[in-house]
């Protein structure tokens, strides 16, 4: 059995980044801990837990020491709220979230109204609906766009980790209903080239395994491509998922991994396909 790894594909720009600066804080010391996981792996979380980088699950519950913002931002009020009390804030948020809250509050000053093509309940959307005060729209699907007011100025832009072709489809559903709108594709470089690298991989093997958290988007969306094209795709978080009988019959395995997975789980991941073999 071969195994071939996508060209694209673990952390990306901004989970490093994030990563480094709540590490970073950990040397003017103390207590750091990260407002929701610092990133959406399970493995990754306990590392930084076991350095001391602990998590909160809301602003109240820090009351000294340094709160790190993660990759995902949050909302204006947030940090309002964070300094208003004296503490420290280290913000973490992907330059690529940073582009998308600019991108909100200038559609709300040109008189749109925000559409977001993305997962309502997701953080980074959560967080970029907090940088308008008017009210605010989030798609899953095209189908959705017919339950938008029908008087709005849509203003689109992109959860950074949606799948693009979701976004385009969402997109062309509102040009075939709105006379006048405007979009902006914010889905970042990191994820279209981890999900174009998905797609070639996927298409030359038997199997893929999708590596990543299972909470975490940009994974969960690599799995989808993935399995567009190759439909024996599995998403694991840990080797120890694998399975040797959904192998049965496969020459040729790929491996991929989310924007928010260590490369040690990778490494991890083919060591045991090899003692598969």
């Amino acid at each position: 059995m071969d195994i071939y790894l996508a060209e694209v594909m673990g952390f990306c720009f901004g989970v490093r980044r994030a990563i480094e600066q709540a590490e970073a804080a950990l040397q003017d010391g103390g207590a750091v801990r990260s407002l929701g996981p610092l990133v959406h792996n399970p493995q990754e979380t306990a590392r930084l837990e076991a350095l001391g980088i602990g998590v909160i699950d809301r602003s109240s519950d820090a009351d000294a020491g340094t709160v790190v913002i993660r990759a995902h931002g949050a909302r204006p009020d947030t940090f309002e709220e964070l300094r208003a009390r004296h503490l420290r804030v280290v913000n973490a948020t992907c330059p690529f979230v940073q582009k998308s809250q600019r991108i909100a509050r200038e559609f709300e000053r040109e008189g749109y109204t925000l559409v977001i093509v993305g997962h309502p309940d997701h953080p980074e959307v959560q967080g970029i609906q907090g940088y308008v005060a008017g009210p605010t729209y989030v798609l899953s699907s095209p189908e959705e766009v017919d339950a938008l007011p029908a008087a709005i100025t849509p203003g689109v832009l992109a959860q950074t980790t949606v799948n693009e072709h979701t976004f385009d489809e969402v997109v062309a559903a509102i040009a075939a209903r709105y006379p006048r709108y405007t979009v902006q594709n914010t889905v970042c470089s990191a994820t279209r080239d981890r999900q174009e690298a998905a797609r070639l991989l996927a298409s030359r093997v038997d199997a893929v395994y999708v590596v990543g958290g299972r909470h975490s988007s940009n994974t969960n969306r690599l799995a989808e491509v993935c399995a567009q094209v190759c439909p024996r795709t599995f998403l694991i978080e840990t080797a120890t998922e694998i399975n040797p009988a959904d192998l049965t019959g496969i020459a040729r395995v790929g491996i991929t991994a989310g924007a928010s997975t260590p490369n040690t789980l990778v490494e991890e991941v083919v060591e045991r396909l090899r003692g598969i073999r």
